[in-house]
């Protein structure tokens, strides 16, 4: 297992206090876990973060007792254990001079609005993205932790794929590859792996079936493993024994199309960007019709993150920002293809950070 270096949050307070200034905030709430644990290091699963000009305040209950001042060390937080009414009490004492009070309206509940609303009697605004928006560009401490995870499931691919000859399950390999993961020190995986064979390969989130992957199929994998809270996106379609022409024809204008896209990602280029470099080129094989989803997305603390590209985003991309290349084709009662890779934002360009080959035969 790959050392891990210490992450810098001292620095993630202070940039956001910067974007609490530009933004005309002074003082700012939140209770979601990813926006706790990067902000923080706390990763208990209840926990209130109150930051105002002067004070930053974690409120959470006795079973973090021990955990919640452990993982927040170093970052100037003070620690509020107690109950509902003692947290109350403090949030009612911390906000006494504040003008309003901002909060994550993209990651707050409509209960937790209303809660409030009986806690406090200062006004309650949006500050949508706040902290995600800061999220976006990964610091160097970040990219290990991604490209271990990256490096886990390209190994655990290695492992279990030439199973695929063997004539499977989907479940059956599904499970192998998830187990593989895990062995290899995986804290978690990403998300539900999909296999995906034959005609189930045209559903973009197939989940795997008890149908036997046999010769003639494209299987779509898609899988992903997380390390200390990072997570990883990797597909890859392989072509069971011989297959028709026309998956060939597919599979290749998929493989092209993601390596045109990934050749499009530099600094200061528009995320849309990359989403016509893959699109375009499967319109000239007549199969942009069968691409139904975006070319990609950030991947980090959470595994769909900003900055999203598709052909509506106005994101630009930035240098150590992380995202996902997958351009898909889905024909029903045919099958599909999806290649995708998580890729580092360079300052000359970008660099994969699954590095799976791509061979597609078994």
């Amino acid at each position: 297992m790959v050392d891990l270096p210490e992450l810098q949050r001292g620095r993630r307070v202070a940039a956001l206090r910067e974007a609490m200034t530009d933004a005309s905030i002074d003082s700012f709430l939140t209770s979601d876990s990813i926006s706790l644990r990067w902000l923080s290091g706390f990763t208990g699963s209840s926990g209130v973060l109150l930051v105002t000009d002067e004070h930053m305040h974690l409120l959470t209950d006795g079973r973090y007792g021990e955990q919640a001042p452990r993982e927040t060390v170093g970052t100037g937080i003070d620690v509020c254990i107690g109950d509902r009414k003692r947290h109350k009490e403090v949030i009612e004492d911390k906000l006494s001079s504040a003008r309003s009070l901002a909060l994550e309206s993209d990651r707050i509940t409509w209960g937790e609005v209303e809660a409030l609303k009986e806690s406090v009697e200062i006004e309650l605004v949006s500050a949508k993205g706040l902290l995600s928006d800061l999220r976006r560009v990964k610091e160097p401490g970040e990219v290990v932790r991604l490209q271990a995870a990256a490096t886990i499931a390209d190994e655990a691919l290695a492992t279990v794929c030439s199973d695929l000859a063997g004539e499977p399950t989907e479940n059956e390999f599904a499970r192998a590859l998830d187990r593989t993961m895990l062995e290899l020190g995986a804290e978690a995986l990403s998300f539900e792996t999909i296999c995906a064979s034959g005609p189930n390969a045209a559903l973009p989130h197939a989940r795997p079936s008890d149908r036997t992957i046999r010769s003639g199929d494209l299987v779509i994998l898609d899988f992903g493993a997380v390390i200390d809270g990072y997570h990883s996106d990797m597909t890859r379609t392989f072509a069971i024994g011989d297959i028709d022409q026309d998956l060939w024809d597919m599979l290749n204008a998929v493989t092209d199309a993601q390596n045109r896209g990934c050749d499009t990602i530099r600094p200061g280029v528009k995320a849309s960007d990359v989403d016509d470099a893959c699109r375009s080129h499967l319109a000239m094989s007549n199969l942009s019709e069968y691409f139904v989803h975006g070319t990609g997305h950030g991947v980090g603390l959470e595994i769909h993150e900003g900055p999203w590209l598709n052909s509506q985003s106005d994101d630009i991309l930035e240098e150590s920002q992380v995202v996902t290349v997958e351009p898909g084709v889905y024909r029903p009662g045919i099958g599909g293809v999806r290649i995708e890779d998580t890729v580092l934002v360079t300052s000359s360009g970008y660099r994969r950070l699954t590095t799976a080959p791509k061979d597609p035969i078994i």
